[in-house]
């Protein structure tokens, strides 16, 4: 996503985003994107278009569903998931950005 390959994301359950101006982040992996959300799509996740899956950056679905229940662990094919799509993603990781601060002596 930082390095702007990856232009679309699976996120279990029903997120109210909505077309325009965003921040996409994680709380497990630190980074932070700005991005031009340019559509948003609510569906079970059996029913993800490969070129969803594909854009997301899996290869497979199995792929797919073992990745996201990294995150997700009650995930399955009926589960609820929203599903968006982007452009223009400006950021870095937050880690470095951090990593840079401590080395100048602030908190």
């Amino acid at each position: 996503i930082v390095a702007g390959r990856q232009t679309v994301t699976i996120r279990a359950g029903h997120r109210d985003y909505k077309p325009g101006p965003a921040m996409l982040c994680c709380h497990i992996k630190p980074w932070a994107v700005m991005v031009e959300i340019v559509s948003v799509c609510h569906c079970s996740l059996m029913n993800l278009t490969q070129e969803e899956v594909n854009a997301s950056g899996y290869e497979s679905d199995h792929q797919m569903v073992e990745d996201l229940r990294r995150y997700y662990p009650n995930l399955d094919g009926l589960s609820n998931v929203t599903v968006i799509q982007w452009k223009n993603p400006q950021g870095k990781l937050v880690k470095d950005h951090l990593t840079h601060e401590a080395r100048k002596g602030r908190r």
